[in-house]
């Protein structure tokens, strides 16, 4: 084979490479996709309404939760340079309580439900024991 033989195969190798890797990106963005929906697939649905309602609910709760009791922190004092007292560090320590509250606030906002999945599990359960 020629020089220009040669090339020319690895020019047609390198469109061949490139398009192949194009219809990869393709696949993997296709695939992406079906992923997501098929995470979404078993979510529960709730209009526009119900987001806007669970949004006030969070922030109602949040609103509520007392973030200026101090113990709801851990707080590290040090002196600094000048002989002042200054924090070194804080660090929030009630999340489980700011939890509930918010949990408290969005539970008003649902009715519980039983899934057949649920039922179905309780009673393999119950044949077990």
């Amino acid at each position: 084979m020629t020089k220009t033989e040669l090339e020319a195969k690895i020019e047609a190798l390198q469109a061949a490479l490139d398009t192949k890797t194009q219809e990869q990106n393709a696949y993997r963005g296709q695939i992406d996709t079906l992923k997501e929906q098929l995470a979404d697939l078993n979510k529960p649905k709730l209009t526009l309404l119900q987001f806007d309602e669970l949004h006030g609910a969070i922030e109602e709760a949040v609103g509520a939760f007392d973030f200026d009791e101090t113990d709801n922190y851990d707080i590290d004092f040090h002196i600094d340079y000048d002989n002042r007292i200054a924090i070194e560090s804080m660090s929030f320590q009630n999340s489980d309580e700011l939890v509930r509250v918010i949990y408290n606030d969005i539970s008003e906002l649902f009715v519980e439900a039983t899934a057949p999945e649920d039922e179905i599990s309780t009673q393999e359960h119950l044949n077990q024991d």
